[in-house]
């Protein structure tokens, strides 16, 4: 069975139409106030408002491309995108016919629309939040229901208040989802590495549910003065965007070290979007944390597995064709066996029209057991260590 753990439905604000009065309590907001939070967002945070440049000065250059806006001049320029829209009208029939004509069995879908209010928003109104965030939810759902054990929707949660993230957890996992998207940053002053996450965790595999780190969601702190660039935001954002697995880096390290994956054993952590050619040299490089000089700083490790161990068994990321994780067998042949599995981020511009066709073609030198634990024989496994397996679709 070949399961794609990240793909996308970001129908814009559309997916309030069948909910009039929650979409009068919203405030209005640029839709591309996550594209600037996700480039340049782990600057911007600590950098004054006054200070700041304008949100007109920080939008990507390429907003028409990527919202599916059709501009006179940009037709050739779209050429290259044809197909791969961040916005896009969420259609079960149509993905479906997508999947059957990839060979596709199983697609988990993530829909962000509901993180861009809460970027908006902030922690003022948490009941709104967690309003906003269970009515997504509820709407994903429902769309993906059209297409009955095709299309599983990912859950998205607020863990202001934990008891309420393991109820909408434990409703969505009756809604068909087996995935729910995590922060990377503390919460409330509390890390998700911190033992009061830990109910949240056991709640996961007792559900028989994976967390998934997504781009966006990875957000990593650096002094406001590397945002001190004048008016030229292009360096801005190449300067802050080359960063973006480094909180991936830092969830990981911290769930290890922090003993959350020996108190979790059947959790398994999916990274996604924010590249795998840093999983080599974080498998090479951790065991080091424990070795005699290291132990000089850091105190004395005393978990029963190495933290390659750890990594190896409970961390797993998924690949797409843009430079961090080129070559893609290299990275495959520098990591223990089944760390990197299958996903298509369809329909989005950094993702696959032809992800089958990419990855049947890349990962053509590899035997076909190696392939089918790629394409899915490793997530199944996931799901059935925690009592909870994933039928095939019928």
């Amino acid at each position: 069975m070949i399961f794609d753990i990240d793909a996308h439905f970001e129908p814009g604000n559309d997916w309030l139409d069948p909910y009039p009065a929650l979409r009068a309590k919203l405030p209005k907001f640029h839709p591309a106030i996550t594209a600037v939070e996700g480039v340049a967002g782990d600057l911007l945070r600590q950098v004054p408002d006054e200070d700041r440049p304008s949100l007109e000065e920080l939008l990507p250059p390429g907003l028409a491309v990527l919202f599916g806006q059709e501009k006179a001049d940009e037709a050739a320029r779209r050429a290259e995108f044809e197909g791969k829209n961040q916005r896009e009208v969420a259609d079960a029939a149509a993905r479906v016919k997508w999947l059957d004509a990839q060979g596709i069995d199983v697609q988990n879908v993530i829909c962000l629309a509901g993180f861009g209010f809460e970027l908006a928003i902030g922690d003022r109104d948490l009941p709104l939040l967690q309003e906003i965030t269970a009515t997504c939810n509820d709407w994903l759902a429902t769309t993906c229901e059209e297409a009955p054990g095709r299309l599983l929707p990912v859950a998205g949660l607020v863990y202001q208040d934990l008891d309420w993230a393991i109820a909408e957890l434990t409703k969505m996992r009756g809604r068909g989802s087996r995935i729910f998207l995590i922060p990377g940053y503390p919460v409330g002053g509390y890390p998700p590495c911190h033992p009061h996450w830990d109910r949240l965790w056991s709640a996961a595999t007792d559900l028989g549910m994976t967390p998934m780190l997504h781009v966006g969601l990875e957000r990593m702190d650096f002094d406001p003065g590397w945002a001190n660039l004048g008016t030229d935001t292009t360096k801005l954002r190449y300067f802050s965007s080359s960063f973006g697995h480094v909180g991936a880096q830092m969830l990981v390290n911290s769930f290890i070290f922090n003993g959350v994956f020996e108190r979790h054993p059947k959790l398994t952590v999916l990274l996604a979007e924010l590249g795998t050619g840093w999983l080599p040299y974080i498998y090479r490089d951790i065991d080091g944390r424990i070795a005699p000089s290291s132990e000089l700083f850091l105190g004395k490790y005393d978990l029963p597995l190495k933290p390659s161990e750890y990594l190896a068994r409970n961390v797993k990321g998924t690949p797409l064709s843009w430079s961090r994780d080129q070559p893609v067998l290299q990275t495959m042949a520098d990591l223990p066996d089944e760390m990197l599995v299958f996903s298509s981020d369809f329909p989005h511009f950094e993702g696959f029209t032809d992800p089958m066709g990419y990855y049947r073609e890349q990962l053509a030198p590899l035997d076909e057991r190696t392939r089918e634990r790629f394409f899915g024989g490793t997530m199944l496994d996931v799901y059935a260590r925690m009592g909870d397996p994933i039928a095939p679709p019928r």
